[in-house]
């Protein structure tokens, strides 16, 4: 049975596909390709033209996986769309598009995918995982085993590239203030000195950019399949990067699509080669999308998946909850603190700046007992009793009759045209 993960980064999406045989799955299909969907955020959300990028690739991706004979695919979204303000949209976007459901991982479990997938460098001595994404960066003890004791960074090198750079290359203050202040993030994380660890794991797309530059600079290839990058030329090469005539080339050649991140990456690698003293630095292929899926068939993670064997898309996405995701904490926060309207203000003023009279405050409490209604004639206008006068009806029960007096002579009559005489009067 094949699978296939596509994984949404900040500058790229990128894909595997591993065929399981017994108990093992082995990844035998990657394809990558540069998105950067940082470029196409306005004010925190994903716009128009980006989500239709995204859905694009995602469309090409899948048909990828259609041809290879995929029977299961997974899509995942890891920093890259953690703080998008309108993810909820461009979930629903690309789901109606491409018929994928996004699966949209918190940090500590990207970190932990990574750990997951590269727990065979744990065999070497006291190693350290580091991820710089472009939007996070993950770094993991490998002799730990919980979730919860992995690290993962908020800020990664798109966010250090705009906060501190003003060209493509950081010139030498703009590096002092990198370093200064990825130095200051991992103390108050209490991020382990040196003493602690001996080997470096790099891991993730930038690592492997940075360990195509290295390669073609030191022309050092790794042996027996293992990429390694000695230290002392690794310094060479981030003092060439910052200040050689040719670096452009030399990054253009090997990582065009990260032309604006390899100087912050080799800064922040460079501290924290020195700041662990380590000795040895591998470079590993396999990162968030193997580690993922290895959960998933241990039955140790969960998320949607598109089934391409009956077109449908199954199971229950994998997301995170509304106050993490982005602009949805601002948002509760900003209700919660949102002061109540003055008196005076808001409807009523409303219709007085429009120039109509406000409306009767509603009073409340228990309405009052309705009253009989007034009389017709109170009611009806003037004019109108001219024309049909009617007698006023008397409230009340009637008082009850009495034995009338008898009617003398001289007792004035009621009229023809009058009320009936009085009752109990003789008969003329």
């Amino acid at each position: 049975m094949k699978y296939s993960v596509i994984d949404i980064s900040s500058s790229s999406i990128s894909m595997i596909v591993a065929a399981k045989e017994g108990d093992k799955a082995e990844v035998v299909f990657k394809e990558r390709a540069s998105l950067s969907l940082v470029h196409y955020l306005e004010e925190g959300a994903l716009s128009a033209r980006g989500t239709q990028k995204l859905t694009e690739m995602l469309a090409r991706f899948k048909e990828t996986g259609a041809e290879l004979g995929v029977e299961r695919c997974y899509l995942i979204a890891t920093a890259a769309l953690r703080h998008v303000k309108n993810f909820d949209e461009v979930a629903k976007e690309v789901f109606w598009t491409t018929g994928l459901t996004v699966n949209l991982i918190d940090g500590a479990t990207e970190a932990y995918c990574d750990y997951v997938a590269n727990l065979y460098y744990g065999t070497y001595e006291r190693s350290v995982l580091i991820d710089l994404g472009g939007k996070s960066i993950e770094i993991c003890d490998l002799s730990k085993t919980s979730k919860e004791e992995m690290m993962c960074f908020s800020f990664g090198l798109l966010d250090l590239y705009r906060k501190f750079v003003s060209n493509i290359y950081p010139d030498e203050k703009e590096a002092k203030e990198i370093k200064r202040y990825v130095r200051e993030k991992f103390d108050r994380a209490g991020l382990p000195r040196e003493g602690v660890y001996s080997t470096a794991v790099l891991v993730g797309a930038t690592a492997g950019a940075i360990y195509d530059i290295y390669a073609e600079f030191s022309d050092e290839r790794g042996t027996d399949g293992v990429k390694t990058i000695r230290r002392k030329k690794f310094k060479k090469l981030v003092s060439h990067l910052l200040e050689g005539e040719d670096r452009s080339r030399l990054i253009l050649n090997n990582a065009p699509e990260k032309l604006y991140l390899i100087g912050s990456a080799v800064i922040v690698l460079k501290h924290l080669f020195k700041r662990f003293d380590v000795e040895n630095i591998v470079v590993s292929e396999r990162g968030v999308k193997e580690g993922y899926l290895q959960l998933v068939l241990e039955g140790r993670e969960t998320g949607a998946y598109y089934d391409f064997v009956s077109n449908t898309s199954d199971g229950v996405a994998r997301s995170l909850p509304a106050s993490e995701r982005g602009g949805e904490k601002r948002k509760k926060s900003a209700a919660k603190t949102k002061k109540p309207a003055a008196k005076g203000t808001g409807k009523a003023s409303a219709q007085a700046a429009q120039g109509q009279a406000p409306a009767p405050a509603k009073k409340r409490g228990r309405p009052k007992k309705t009253e009989q209604p007034a009389p017709v004639s109170e009611v009806i206008p003037q004019a109108a009793q001219e024309q049909a006068p009617m007698p006023a009806k008397k409230r009340g029960r009637p008082k009850k009759a009495e034995h009338p007096a008898p009617v003398s002579a001289d007792a004035p009559q009621e009229t023809a045209d009058g009320a009936a005489m009085s009752e109990g009067a003789p008969e003329e």
